[in-house]
Formats: C-alpha cells, sequence, structure tokens
C-alpha cells in the first residue's frame, strides 16, 4: 500500500500541481491547507504529507498518518464539492472503495482517504 499511496500522491502533484506538490524526498508532498478545510492564518499555508512506513502506522494506529489521511481525505472531498462532483463511499471487511461521478471508481483500499484519492486522481486524468 505504501507504493500505491506514495504513486496516487505523485500523480496528484503531477495533475494538480496548484493543490500538491512534491518536496525533496519522493514520499513526501506539500498540500495546500484550503481555509474551508483547515483554518489557518497564512492563505498560502501548505501541510507535509508523506507516504513513508504509511502500511505499518496504519495497522498499529501509530504515528501521525492518520491525520494526515483525514485530511487528504476532507481535501478530496472539498475538491470534489468545488467541482460539482458527487464522491460515493463503499465498505466492507476487505476495505474501501470511492466512486466519482458514478463511473470513476477506485480500488479496494484500507482507508477512505487512499481511496478517495485514487478516484479523485481518475477524475483529474478525465
Amino acid at each position: 500500500m505504501n507504493t500505491t499511496y506514495q504513486q496516487l500522491l505523485q500523480q496528484w502533484a503531477t495533475l494538480a500541481p496548484d493543490e500538491c506538490l512534491t518536496t525533496e524526498r519522493d514520499y513526501n508532498f506539500k498540500v495546500r491547507i484550503l481555509p474551508t478545510v483547515e483554518k489557518r492564518n497564512s492563505s498560502d499555508a501548505w501541510r507535509r504529507v508523506s507516504s513513508e512506513n504509511i502500511e505499518w502506522r496504519l495497522s498499529t494506529g501509530e504515528g501521525l498518518i492518520l491525520p494526515q489521511l483525514n485530511f487528504v481525505l476532507l481535501t478530496v472531498m472539498h475538491q470534489c464539492a468545488v467541482r460539482q462532483t458527487n464522491i460515493q463511499f463503499t465498505f466492507n471487511e476487505q476495505g474501501t472503495t470511492a466512486a466519482i461521478c458514478r463511473g470513476l471508481q477506485s480500488q479496494l483500499h484500507l482507508h477512505p482517504a487512499i481511496a478517495a484519492l485514487d478516484a479523485y486522481v481518475q477524475l483529474l486524468q478525465f
């Protein structure tokens, strides 16, 4: 999953450079903080999002990865709302899928944020 998340973040940064930028390492990214997602003093604030050790951290619930994933989830949901695009989730024991525009569906992922990002990248490619 680490590779999948890293690839999705890389695609997001490539397809929407005003929303997400790569930083000094290929598993660290800067995602623009939207005022409707998170309150900040600066209108040009960014949050660092990392895919390093995500599989271990998700399985143990340790580290700061869950707040990062929640931030990505809120950001993707906001971007969909701005585009007037619906996003829906399907949950089961194996994970979560996300569907955007009634046709762009993610692969099965352990966390809704990764599923949402997968579907959002497809929307940007569309």
